[in-house]
């Protein structure tokens, strides 16, 4: 039941401020308006779900674009990474999402970018469809390693598209470690007492020198620096 009730929220609210974004971009052309109903998205949810988001380590930030790797436990990490981050970023989604006719259409406004895992050319296709979009559309990119969500709030293989990414693009890489999401998730139907989530940035990794060969050991740095900040 407590699930149920995460996806209507979920949702929802996904709904109201995915189109309200959509008609935005659609009307203004600017796919930066996509920051603001993101923050306030992630926000409401928080409210909702009576989750205190704690964010360290932010200080090491500068004023510029970043790919942002982050350990993926729960439904509500997204939106609280929009809030964490507070800038315009873009995920880099799995194709299984395309297939839902609306999320398509707002996620594709966007500026959002489908990866197929299953099949590698496409994959390589739609990382390059982004390289080159960066480059007309400077913002940062927002991918989860592992691929999909931890069942058991412990770390899965981590996959080496945000390091190739990295390598290819030569922006520099955030490891963020999301701690209390998946005991939030755990929680019993009608236990409305309040969470702590904590989303901690690490120092960013310049990929400035780095080539394809350095994709493993660059993976291992990203897993090794969430894993050390992450706190349960």
């Amino acid at each position: 039941m407590r699930t149920l009730w995460i996806y209507l929220n979920l949702i929802f609210w996904t709904l109201l401020f995915g189109l309200s974004s959509f008609f935005t971009i659609l009307i203004t052309g600017e796919k930066k308006n996509f920051k603001f109903f993101g923050v306030i998205w992630g926000k409401t949810l928080a409210f909702i779900f009576n989750v205190k988001l704690v964010i360290k380590g932010k200080e090491r930030l500068q004023n510029s674009n970043y790919i942002f790797a982050a350990n993926h436990a729960s439904l509500i990490d997204i939106p609280l990474l929009f809030v964490a981050v507070n800038r315009y970023t873009v995920f880099i989604a799995k194709h299984e999402l395309s297939k839902i006719p609306i999320f398509n259409a707002i996620l594709n406004r966007a500026g959002f970018i489908f990866v197929d895992r299953k099949n590698n050319d496409s994959a390589i296709r739609s990382m390059n469809y982004l390289l080159e979009d960066i480059k007309k559309t400077p913002r940062s990119v927002a991918i989860f390693p592992e691929g999909t969500r931890s069942k058991d709030g412990n770390f899965l293989q981590f996959k080496k598209g945000a390091a190739i990414f990295g390598i290819n693009t030569k922006i520099p890489i955030v490891p963020i470690a999301i701690s209390g999401t998946y005991d939030w998730s755990q929680k019993k139907l009608f236990d409305f007492s309040q969470s702590i989530i904590t989303f901690e940035f690490g120092e960013p990794i310049s990929c400035k020198n780095l080539t394809y060969d350095d994709r493993d050991s660059l993976t291992q740095r990203i897993k090794d620096s969430i894993k050390s900040m992450k706190i349960d």
